[in-house]
């Protein structure tokens, strides 16, 4: 193996059938080896020690290992190559810069064989297909082929794309329910003052809705009727009130005149 010198410190340098190597060594899908060994190769030049001030650390410039035991390890072949197979089924290619960008077709070797032999495979990146990243919420372990590695590990759901899904289902419940509401109250009062009768037209714009409307106009119709009964009620009470204080007052006023004694005569004057 060849030494580089990285931000790091020195490290390995890794060919391009290497890094494939790694890559399928650490669970990744053969098919895209080419491509994951073009990406290394632009981000790292292959080099284990590699380092961005931004954090991003070795091979595949991993920039917070999605594993949190491997975040000290990164400079590691195959922990950085294990974070790379997770990095990708968490977030596809597109989190490779260097692949968005297009700068890794500048490395493409798809005649190469992969050199699964490679040195620097630890114990910790064994298997890592079979992990499945926190974010996924409908995961699918893919199939264990010898020597190949894993087929088909993916992430079929993840949790961001179903809080989306759910967050706009709910969205647009809401819209309809809040708009049946409105052409429930429309019809209501539409009803309500003669432009439907009863709001059996409401029907024709949403079924029940003619049931509705009516339902609440029979209600408002019953309130209006209870609150002018009520008043009436309380307007009578008021007047035979009144009226027996009336009374009350006018037999006490010929009560006292009863009780009240009556003058002496003056006697008459006598002539001397």
């Amino acid at each position: 193996m060849t030494s580089c010198q990285g931000a790091k410190g020195t490290g390995t340098l890794y060919s391009y059938a290497q890094l494939e190597g790694l890559w399928i060594n650490a669970g990744g899908s053969s098919a895209l080896a080419p491509t994951m060994a073009a990406i290394a190769e632009a981000e790292s030049g292959g080099c284990s020690t590699a380092y961005n001030a931004s954090g991003a650390t070795g091979l595949w410039q991993i920039l917070g290992a999605v594993d949190p035991s491997d975040q000290a390890n990164l400079t590691d072949p195959a922990t950085n190559a294990k974070e790379a197979v997770l990095k990708y089924k968490d977030q596809g290619l597109g989190a490779w810069v260097t692949y968005t960008s297009g700068a890794y077709k500048a490395y493409m070797n798809g005649a190469t064989t992969p050199d699964t032999s490679v040195p620097g495979t630890g114990t910790s990146a064994t298997l890592t297909s079979a992990t499945e990243p926190a974010s996924c919420l409908l995961w699918f372990p893919g199939i264990s082929v010898p020597i190949v590695g894993n087929v088909g590990g993916s992430c079929l759901v993840h949790k961001p794309e179903a809080r989306a899904v759910i967050g706009a289902g709910l969205m647009a419940a809401g819209v309809i329910v809040a708009g049946a509401g409105l052409l429930i109250l429309a019809a209501f009062g539409l009803g309500k003052s003669g432009a439907l009768a009863r709001g059996a037209d409401a029907a024709a714009v949403i079924p029940g809705a003619g049931a509705v409307a009516e339902g609440l106009t029979v209600a408002h119709r019953r309130s209006t009727q209870s609150g002018s009964q009520v008043t009436s009620d309380r307007r009578g009470a008021r007047v035979a009130a009144q009226r027996q204080e009336a009374r009350r007052q006018a037999a006490a006023k010929r009560a006292a005149k009863k009780k009240t004694p009556a003058k002496p005569s003056q006697p008459s004057a006598q002539s001397s």
